[in-house]
């Protein structure tokens, strides 16, 4: 079935939340959503799993200031990468997608599945239902579930009451992936890669992903409301139940990667393309947004903070390959700023007339100087997901869950163990990126096959192996590192790479002895790159920083250190009536609701929970992240 008839077939049938029985039972058509089978649903629901993902992770990444944006203006199009001023925008895509593409083609698909006896369809539009409810009401709070697809105008769910039914649908799915009578019976249709493109309709691979979403949803739980070695450890477990799960059968991916569920493009035009692709893909023109990474620019909490740019308090050499003066330091302490950006030239400095490449930052919505143009910053189409129309997009990551177990062993007072897990984690994220680099931009020479500095024109260029094995180790181990050669008799430096703690931030984020809360979820905080859990992360501990002195915990630990709100937020949502204390700790903390279809067709039950058109509903924080003893149970039991 032509999709683009297809999804128009719905929109047409239902406004979100929006009984379809009415229109659909009046006239019989080949384009009905009710009677498309099951082999024909599945990719669609599939497809919009990984879209909803990217939905996600667009905002996202603006809201935790990992990226920002060229201008400085308090009005924008697109309020969540600048000023956030919420409630004018027309819509926010995840909302449809939840509701119509994945809640209505998931409904299809499981009575579709029913009808043929053929439940495999069922698990899998099952669990990718669970993810999107997830995803979902993490972002909105509470929200339709029970009446969604019964009455035109249904009553919103409390969020304790989704997250009840999400943990009781967490054990019915897993008894039913556990139970051969389901994954073997014999009327089971086969699924290919054309129907699933992450799987092939395995579900002991698709099983993995309840554990996963299992383990992220227990994880809600810290540090608000359950920090008790019991949760802890139920939370260790679930992590490790999905990575094993991930680890069985035919490798996908590698002994580490295992079979995470990864959206597997095939290049092309329009939605075949990756998400985060320099192609830019949206739906239909008008259903999803199209990242605008070609516009964005990496913020200074996550260059200079975070990744340890060189040299972040010498403006002339900050941002240099090599800029502490090591001659193979790299741009910065973290070697992922070589795998996620290319450094471009433009002005060495705001008031020089000379240039040169390095990697450049801005403050978020500060605005950048009239010296400097967008093309000045780095390109941000590197990496796994960003690198090429063939990139894939991953729909849940190892490294997730192994941060998610660390997270809890570290609650638990196991800091050593949770050091190792975050450290064995990076080195793995890491090789993610250092993978797609080096099938994107191989080298002719194969032993100068790894990211040195750029070229001009905005190439990547190359170092050798040695080289960046040195700079890998003074990263994670805090090493001094040199190497020598013999030239004409004499003994020559050829490689010298500074201790972690001796350049960019000076900060050495694995030191066993020292291992903080800050270290952890920074460190995860880079891994979940172009991934939607870093703001749930930054919620959950209260977007804690020097500035807001939130501390966390029995020794009050500060999370986020450097963590500063954005310059010109929207002033009648951010700024005025607020004193200079309530202004650091007022952050956005969810979406409003969408105003393209809940304002016009549910306005009713807005205006009862207070959120019809009231900015201070973007302020109120989700069950999982008020203070510590004021929500008992995420469940409400």
């Amino acid at each position: 079935m032509n999709k683009i008839r297809f999804i128009a077939a719905l929109l047409l049938a239902s406004m979100v939340a929006v009984s379809c029985n009415d229109v659909l039972d009046d006239n019989v058509n080949p384009d009905k959503a009710h009677v498309i089978n099951a082999k024909v649903g599945l990719p669609v629901v599939v497809f919009y799993a990984q879209q909803i993902v990217y939905d996600h992770s667009e905002y996202y990444a603006y809201f935790t200031q990992m990226l920002t944006t060229g201008g400085k203006s308090s009005i924008g199009a697109y309020s969540y990468k600048c000023e956030q001023e919420m409630l004018t925008m027309n819509r926010h895509p995840m909302w449809r997608r939840h509701f119509y593409d994945i809640g209505k083609n998931s409904l299809n698909l499981v009575q579709n599945s029913r009808n043929i006896n053929s439940p495999n369809y069922e698990l899998i539009a099952r669990t990718i239902m669970l993810m999107s409810t997830q995803l979902t009401t993490d972002a909105f709070g509470d929200m339709p579930r029970s009446q969604a697809y019964v009455v035109n105008a249904p009553t919103y769910d409390t969020q304790e009451s989704i997250y009840a039914w999400m943990m009781q649908e967490i054990d019915d799915l897993i008894a039913l992936y556990e139970d051969e009578s389901v994954t073997k019976n014999p009327n089971n249709e086969t699924i290919s890669t054309i129907e699933d493109r992450v799987y092939g309709g395995d579900l002991e691979k698709w099983k993995g992903l309840v554990y996963a979403v299992k383990a992220r949803l227990l994880l809600r739980h810290i540090p608000n409301v359950d920090r008790s070695p019991a949760m802890c450890q139920k939370i260790v477990d679930a992590a490790d139940q999905a990575i094993n799960q991930w680890r069985k059968g035919d490798l996908l991916y590698g002994a580490w990667f295992g079979n995470e569920p990864r959206y597997n493009f095939d290049g092309g035009t329009g939605t075949q393309n990756a998400v985060w692709s320099v192609a830019q893909p949206v739906i239909n023109s008008w259903e999803s947004r199209a990242n605008l990474l070609g516009s964005a620019i990496p913020s200074k909490f996550f260059m200079v903070d975070l990744l340890g740019l060189n040299s972040p308090d010498n403006e002339k050499n900050c941002g240099l390959f090599g800029g502490e003066g090591g001659t193979n330091d790299g741009f910065a302490n973290d070697p992922r700023c070589g795998l996620l950006m290319i450094a471009r030239k433009g002005p060495a400095t705001a008031s020089s007339t000379q240039e040169n490449i390095k990697m450049r930052y801005l403050e978020n919505n500060i605005g950048m100087g009239s010296s400097f143009k967008i093309a000045n910053y780095p390109n941000l189409y590197m990496g796994a997901y960003a690198g090429a129309n063939n990139a894939y997009n991953p729909i849940f990551t190892m490294e997730e869950l192994y941060f998610i177990k660390a997270e809890a062993l570290y609650w638990m007072g196991r800091k050593a163990e949770a050091c190792a897990l975050a450290k064995e984690a990076t080195e793995w994220n890491i090789q993610r990126h250092l993978d797609f680099f080096q099938k994107q931009y191989p080298n002719s020479d194969p032993e100068k096959n790894y990211p040195g500095n750029a070229l001009e024109g905005g190439k990547p260029g190359y170092e050798s192996k040695e080289a960046w094995d040195m700079q890998l180790k003074s990263f994670f181990d805090d090493y001094e590192e040199y190497s020598t050669r013999v030239i004409h008799g004499k003994e020559v430096t050829t490689y010298y790479v500074h201790k972690a703690s001796e350049r960019g931030n000076k900060h050495w984020f694995f030191n066993p002895s020292e291992f903080s809360l800050s270290d952890l979820m920074q460190q995860k905080y880079i891994a979940m790159y172009l991934q939607p859990e870093q703001w749930t992360d930054m919620r959950r501990y209260h977007y804690s920083n020097n500035r807001n002195k939130y501390g966390i915990g029995d020794n009050n630990e500060i999370v986020y250190p450097t963590l500063r709100r954005p310059y010109n937020l929207y002033a009648a949502y951010w700024i005025d009536g607020l004193t200079e204390a309530e202004k650091e700790n007022t952050w956005i903390q969810r979406l409003n609701y969408d105003p393209e279809t809940e304002e016009k067709y549910n306005r009713k039950e807005l205006q009862r929970l207070g959120a019809y058109k009231n900015y201070k509903w973007l302020q109120e924080p989700m069950i999982w992240a008020h203070a510590y003893g004021e929500v008992k149970s995420l469940t409400g039991e």
